[in-house]
């Protein structure tokens, strides 16, 4: 019995409880041997009468997909329990385990079970707070309509060939065409290739009152962007959603086979992210704006139970944020009058490395010409004030560091970001090297002015310039993940809470200080964290393997973290980057610390060979 007690009180959620309280319940804990590929609960079995814990040995979650195929959703190993939500609320299982091999079970009889909620409330509350939480997003959100998207192809969603045209068409012959095959477009045979589209019609032709004589390739769009058909409908998704288009040629062989609308792709999905466009074109109101963000988070709770990758939920998401930036951008150039000179708007921080899922504050910035007037000055700073505003009223809180435009140090002209950047690197103190963290990350997401040309060229000599280079990587190593001598976890305590990681300051930072690192030694112009330490492959600056292995950490990171924040907003509660470890499965308390390993292992390399030409 002490044996059993002994295994448990190291498990979530008995090591919750006083060793006392776990000796009482041994006694009537029973072992089961399983063999191997034993169905332990079927599928809309009756309540369980007890709650399993693995003692050795793994099992399989499985579900039935919109196909009728099997398909694993999750694998649990030693220490895992299962059972406990059926056994709790009286409802039929809705998954099937199955003994992945031989495996020795843990039975605690639900009565007993049922004691130990009554006596201790942490306890309790391990069963009533989001937890385990990509398996339990599966079981929430999991559902045919949202995975359809993500297994077609765009050639498996066209309705019809596409319909081809002459460039010398008049514009009434094509208009007649597409209303006699009921199609919304037409493709232009030129060279290059081109579109009409019902939209160009009414916009092009209609409101200048052009010729019905008019030639198409006189108000055709081209060159076209088109995508293969063995592309994913979710490629073709994201493409429309950041280009803002809605049809999509599609090409086999280097020819268009036919044009996807977005509707044909609602017909697949009724909760497509292709909808957000149409609900930010109809916002008129602050409530219509924050209504427009819930939609989004939705869809990430959507994204993440489908099991897509964090970098493409994040750029569905960064297009979605754009949107509403750029819409809030163009009333205020509404309301203010055309901008007097070039100006852009900087995204910093997880905003412009395209990492930012759930809302969390503002970071952003504003560079306008140099030849700006101090009446110039003026509307820039009222165009600030409307925006941030705007975006504090939608859900996006300001910036506690007031890194905002708002803030007149953040908006200024050409000139003086030159020489912030110069600055940062050429006398690269504390305050320097933490500014240059955030906006080196830099993103313009609107504005005409070219700052890109200018400022990134003094960022790749920020690489080659020994000290600033030395300086950004010992600041970036200062921060250790949370795994101590002997590869255990070391947790933190926030108020009552006992075994906190935090999975920004411990976790996505360390991989993003060391892809920023890695890409400036490249010269790598990307920020996304992922693409950087992808890009710093090619001249020999990390090695593959290195890379895969920092992409799959902070992968798996993001991951924990985005789903943890997701799991508390649907709760009504205020999004943090604490984490409790008894939240987490031991599948992914185990991923987790591989991947801080990797990334500690990743800073001691780097540590060791400063200035080296490659880690490994």
């Amino acid at each position: 019995m002490e044996e059993i007690a002994r295994f448990l009180q190291d498990q979530p959620p008995f090591n919750l409880l006083s060793f006392e309280a776990i000796i009482d319940i041994a006694p009537v804990t029973i072992t089961k041997y399983v063999p191997e590929g034993q169905v332990i609960i079927a599928s809309g079995d009756p309540p369980p009468t007890y709650l399993s814990i693995i003692r050795q040995g793994s099992v399989e979650m499985l579900y039935t997909d919109e196909y009728g195929a099997v398909r694993l959703r999750d694998m649990l190993g030693e220490g895992e329990i299962f059972g406990h939500h059926a056994l709790i609320h009286g409802t039929p299982a809705v998954a099937t385990v199955r003994s992945h091999e031989e495996t020795l079970l843990y039975r605690l009889p639900a009565a007993a079970f049922q004691q130990l909620r009554q006596q201790s409330e942490d306890f309790d509350r391990f069963f009533h707070t989001p937890r385990r939480t990509l398996e339990s997003l599966n079981v929430q959100h999991d559902s045919p309509s949202v995975m359809i998207i993500f297994q077609m192809r765009l050639g498996d969603i066209i309705r019809q060939a596409a319909l081809k045209v002459k460039p010398t068409t008049t514009i009434h012959e094509a208009a007649q065409a597409m209303k006699a095959q009921n199609l919304t477009c037409v493709i232009v045979e030129d060279q290059p290739p081109g579109i009409l589209t019902d939209r160009d019609l009414r916009n092009r032709v209609l409101s200048p009152n052009l010729s019905n004589l008019t030639p198409v390739s006189d108000v055709m769009t081209a060159p076209l962007l088109t995508l293969p058909a063995e592309s994913l409908v979710f490629e073709g998704l994201m493409t429309m959603l950041e280009r803002n288009v809605r049809h999509l040629p599609v090409t086999r062989d280097s020819e268009i086979i036919g044009v996807i609308t977005d509707t044909d792709i609602l017909r697949q999905q009724s909760t497509s992210p292709l909808i957000l466009p149409y609900h930010l074109y109809r916002a008129s109101t602050i409530e219509d704006f924050r209504r427009y963000n819930e939609r989004v988070t939705t869809l990430v709770g959507s994204l993440l139970a489908a099991g897509t990758q964090i970098q493409d939920i994040s750029r569905i998401v960064s297009a979605a944020h754009d949107a509403l930036r750029i819409r809030f951008l163009r009333d205020a150039e509404a309301a203010l009058g055309p901008p007097p000179c070039p100006y852009a708007w900087l995204l910093l921080g997880s905003e412009g490395r395209l990492e930012q899922i759930v809302r969390s504050d503002q970071d952003n910035a504003l560079i306008y010409a140099d030849e700006a007037t101090a009446k110039d000055e003026e509307y820039f700073r009222q165009l600030a004030e409307y925006v941030v505003d705007k975006l504090i009223q939608s859900g996006f809180p300001p910036c506690p560091g007031n890194i905002m435009a708002t803030n007149p140090r953040w908006r200024r002209p050409l000139r003086d970001w030159v020489n912030y950047f110069e600055d940062w690197i050429y006398r690269p103190d504390e305050e320097a090297l933490l500014d240059a963290a955030i906006f080196f990350d830099y993103r313009c997401v609107y504005g005409k002015l070219d700052a890109e040309q200018v400022l990134r060229p003094i960022m790749f000599e920020g690489g080659r310039h020994h000290v600033f280079r030395n300086r950004l990587i010992q600041t970036a190593l200062r921060s250790n993940p949370p795994i101590g001598f002997f590869r255990q976890f070391v947790l933190e305590r926030v108020g009552d809470r006992r075994d906190i990681i935090d999975l920004k300051l411990r976790g996505t930072a360390l991989f993003v200080d060391l892809g920023r690192i890695f890409a400036l030694e490249a010269g790598c112009a990307a920020t996304n964290t992922i693409t950087r330490l992808q890009l710093s492959t090619a001249d020999g600056h990390l090695s593959e393997s290195g890379a895969q292995s920092l992409i799959a950490g902070f992968e798996l990171v993001s991951r924990l973290r985005t789903a943890h924040q997701y799991e508390q907003l649907r709760h009504g509660e205020t999004p943090d980057n604490q984490v409790s470890l008894s939240a987490l499965s031991a599948w992914e308390r185990r991923e987790l610390k591989e991947a801080l390993v990797t990334v500690g292992d990743m800073q001691q390399s780097i540590a060791a060979s400063l200035g080296a030409a490659r880690v490994v």
